[in-house]
């Protein structure tokens, strides 16, 4: 579905009659597969808090983890919603298990992307919703007011699933956690068997709020 002023209420209208009865997604988040950002975050992406994902260098491993989220949420069987700010994923390079549960919504305005992302995160049926702006300017990633962020996160605290905002520099006002992956992967290490490739991520910690802090926003 692509986003756009007028689609909006439909994809509401959609949610809405496509899971008309909630069930809450669990406490305590998701684990994502990756052990640099599992470890990083106490057991993974966290429920009802905004994780922000920055990909400060190209070909970091940002897609790879979202990968790996969607395949942990396809075990548990639990939804997810990917909100592609910028119309650049490809599901032709995953598998049509692996997106089975994936609701994808493809917006080319970073203010309808949130108001999307927000539809998935008060729908309470979606254990991750992954709001992706890497394609987007860094001017384009700064205009998006803070308390658009703020907003979205109210309403995580109430919806209960994980939410992950990837970007490509700190853009977040209201996340909790910080992530930042800082080197691109080798070509070497891109080549060898994926579970390396895995391992070897490991993002660094620019900012993880006490839980208090970030639920006051």
């Amino acid at each position: 579905m692509s986003g756009s002023p007028s689609t909006l209420h439909s994809l509401r209208q959609l949610v809405a009659d496509r899971f008309p009865a909630a069930a809450r997604t669990r406490a305590g988040g998701l684990a994502t597969g990756v052990p640099g950002i599992d470890r990083a975050l106490g057991g993974g992406l966290p429920a009802g808090l905004l994780t922000e994902l920055v990909s400060a260098a190209p070909s970091s491993g940002g897609q790879l983890i979202f990968t790996r989220a969607l395949a942990a949420a396809r075990a548990e069987r639990r939804r997810v919603a990917l909100v592609d700010g910028t119309d650049a994923f490809d599901p032709a390079a995953l598998s049509a298990d692996s997106l089975r549960h994936l609701v994808w919504v493809r917006c080319r305005q970073l203010s309808l992307a949130l108001a999307a992302a927000e539809i998935f995160v008060r729908d309470g049926n979606f254990g991750l919703v992954a709001l992706d702006l890497r394609g987007a300017s860094a001017a384009e990633q700064h205009r998006v007011p803070a308390a658009a962020w703020y907003r979205l996160q109210r309403a995580a605290e109430q919806g209960g699933a994980a939410i992950l905002v990837q970007t490509t520099q700190p853009t977040v006002p209201a996340a909790a956690h910080r992530l930042i992956l800082e080197k691109s992967l080798l070509l070497s290490v891109q080549t060898e068997m994926r579970a390396e490739v895995i391992a070897a991520l490991a993002p660094a910690i620019a900012r993880q709020a006490p839980l208090r802090e970030a639920l006051a926003g």
